[in-house]
């Protein structure tokens, strides 16, 4: 065997890292429907400060306005939102109701 093979046949191969094409910016905004909104970072402080307060008065709670939309979705799946069905229901037929009358 040629001194080459042999150097070869005696180290492991290890398979190269390969780099993604893919890349993502990171937004910390919250809302992904929110992204455009001017005054969402001053809301996000206002809520995160009125949170804050709350937690320590050991009055925390869940705040929807600082989750992202797919936290929001989760927590409404599982049953967590703290809404009983028919206020969710409501506040959606408020929400369309009001989008409605944006579009006219």
């Amino acid at each position: 065997m040629s001194p080459t093979l042999r150097l070869v046949a005696r180290r492991t191969f290890a398979a190269p890292q390969v780099r993604s094409f893919q890349t993502s910016r990171i937004a910390f905004v919250g809302k992904e429907s929110a992204l455009h909104n001017e005054d969402r970072a001053e809301e996000a402080e206002r809520v995160k400060h009125e949170q804050i307060r709350k937690q320590k008065e050991g009055k925390g709670e869940w705040h929807d306005e600082l989750a992202s939309d797919s936290e929001s979705i989760i927590k409404a799946d599982r049953g967590e939102a703290g809404k009983s069905t028919s206020e969710t229901i409501k506040e959606l037929q408020k929400e369309g109701e009001k989008m409605a009358n944006k579009k006219k």
